[in-house]
């Protein structure tokens, strides 16, 4: 699996499971390749008694938020709904703890990290600058986790306005999604690839060696430099040809 190029962003999640349920990264694989993904999607986990396990890995690129999963780490807390499946904070007082010492180690190890939650890189659909209960995709984790951070001397993320604008994408079905983020771009900029056939695996907002083969191969095709990026001219050149169809 890859790994990140840049970390800028810890994120914090639940795993969405009741409090009776003491499960741990092997469950937790189990459940999100059961949902056909190809590993848990979380870098680690912190079990109801604090433990830590390693999951997809630190370094690697997760999968648990969409938008910023190539430039963020995501550390989940077994928990986050009740008896009844509704979201709570029921995250166990060992947990705490063992969070923030975790974190306390990972923001010294990803000098460039800020701490959020999941639901914090929501997309900011009124355009106010604040991310609001209602705009929430998820309640995950529950608790407001940048205040938390900050009362705890950790750096918190400024998510006001810091993350750039909300990128439309045509979503498969034929409608759009909105996704918020960094990758949002590469997402987009994959897919224009795509419609030139080239075969390259997963549209992820992750530019790996397969992505940057087949931006190689277009770019020989197309006499540019074979620089395997989306470089200026590269990218010139799908919207102009792609986006242009599509106007057409």
């Amino acid at each position: 699996m890859a790994n990140r190029k840049v970390t800028t962003l810890i994120v914090v999640h639940v795993t969405a499971t009741p409090p009776s349920r003491d499960i741990g990264v092997a469950e937790v694989r189990a459940m999100h390749k059961a949902q056909g993904w190809s590993d848990i999607g979380y870098g680690g986990l912190l079990r109801r008694d604090g433990r830590r396990e390693i999951g997809r890995g630190l370094d690697a690129v997760g999968a648990h938020v969409a938008g910023f999963n190539s430039i963020s780490l995501g550390i989940a807390l077994v928990g986050g709904i009740n008896a009844a499946g509704k979201p709570e904070h029921n995250a166990t007082e060992p947990q705490l703890v063992a969070l923030e010492a975790w974190l306390q180690e990972l923001v010294v190890q990803y000098p460039q990290a800020k701490i959020c939650g999941h639901r914090d890189l929501s997309p900011d659909r009124d355009g106010d600058g604040v991310i609001e209960p209602g705009e929430w995709m998820k309640a995950c984790p529950c608790f407001d986790v940048i205040p938390w951070a900050v009362s705890k001397g950790l750096p918190g993320a400024d998510i006001k306005g810091n993350w750039g604008e909300i990128i439309a994408i045509p979503a498969d079905t034929g409608g759009t999604v909105k996704v918020a983020g960094p990758d949002a771009r590469l997402v987009y900029l994959q897919k224009l690839l795509a419609r030139t056939g080239l075969q390259f695996g997963p549209i992820d907002g992750i530019v790996g060696e397969r992505t940057a083969s087949a931006l190689r191969l277009y770019q020989e095709f197309n006499g540019l430099p074979q620089s395997g990026a989306f470089d200026e001219a590269t990218v010139k050149l799908l919207r102009g040809t792609f986006e242009a169809k599509a106007a057409a």
